[in-house]
């Protein structure tokens, strides 16, 4: 596993590596000391499974920097880091997969560190109708699932389109807590979605409408995965 620590404090990258070398003995960690250092390496080619970004840097701070990553490296998973609870909206704007609040506490970054090793675990299995061949997909890499024809198209992070013959019902069936069907024909990764309106929800600049009936209990389930998943502690 690769892991960076972007951060303009030498004394807080040094407390967070020496507890993640403690959890994670096979990981190859990396330490920036601002955004820019950290975006330029990935620019030539570095490659980071997660990295950890503090809000507060001189130059590129951390939403912007966090915002650079997921737009353009979608395997990487950021984990934004401050002093304070008070950036959380913050945090779900720009999809980060974790809001960790500063001073380091191994329990709470070994915790980190077990979800995120479980969502890397969580995977669907499909015959792709495209390829004509059965492969595996990470959870964390489809955005959404919609249903045409006795067809489902799985749209991934990537922009690839999956072909699979079903229907929405058994494959969700095969998927976690982190899918929402919000109508008939469509299931969202929560992960993904960047905007939860009152009749609707945005994941990439396009708008999906929420079941009329079921509009409240959708926005509902949301905003609780929102909190299990950032700001449970």
């Amino acid at each position: 596993m690769n892991i960076a620590i972007c951060d303009d404090s030498r004394e807080e990258r040094r407390e967070l590596r020496d507890i993640l070398e403690k959890l994670q003995k096979d990981a190859v960690i990396t330490e920036c000391e601002d955004g820019q250092e950290l975006l330029d390496r990935m620019a030539s080619g570095e490659t980071f499974d997660l990295v950890f970004v503090d809000i507060f840097m001189n130059q590129v701070g951390g939403l912007e920097t966090s915002g650079e990553i997921r737009r353009l490296y979608s395997d990487t998973e950021v984990i934004l880091v401050s002093f304070s609870r008070e950036f959380g909206p913050e945090a779900f704007e720009v999809n980060a997969f974790y809001y960790l609040v500063k001073p380091y506490e191994e329990e709470q970054v070994k915790k980190v560190m077990k979800r995120f090793g479980q969502m890397n675990q969580s995977q669907a299995e499909i015959y792709d109708a495209n390829s004509r061949r059965r492969r595996k997909i990470p959870f964390r890499k489809i955005t959404y699932i919609e249903s045409m024809h006795n067809y489902l198209y799985i749209h991934m992070v990537s922009e690839a389109v999956l072909k699979v013959r079903g229907s929405l019902q058994d494959f969700q069936k095969q998927l976690d807590d982190r899918f929402l069907r919000i109508n008939r024909g469509i299931i969202v990764n929560m992960e993904a979605v960047e905007k939860m309106n009152t009749d609707s929800c945005e994941i990439d600049g396009m708008i999906f409408m929420l079941s009329r009936r079921q509009r409240t209990e959708n926005r509902k389930k949301y905003n609780d995965y929102l909190f299990r998943h950032y700001m449970d502690d």
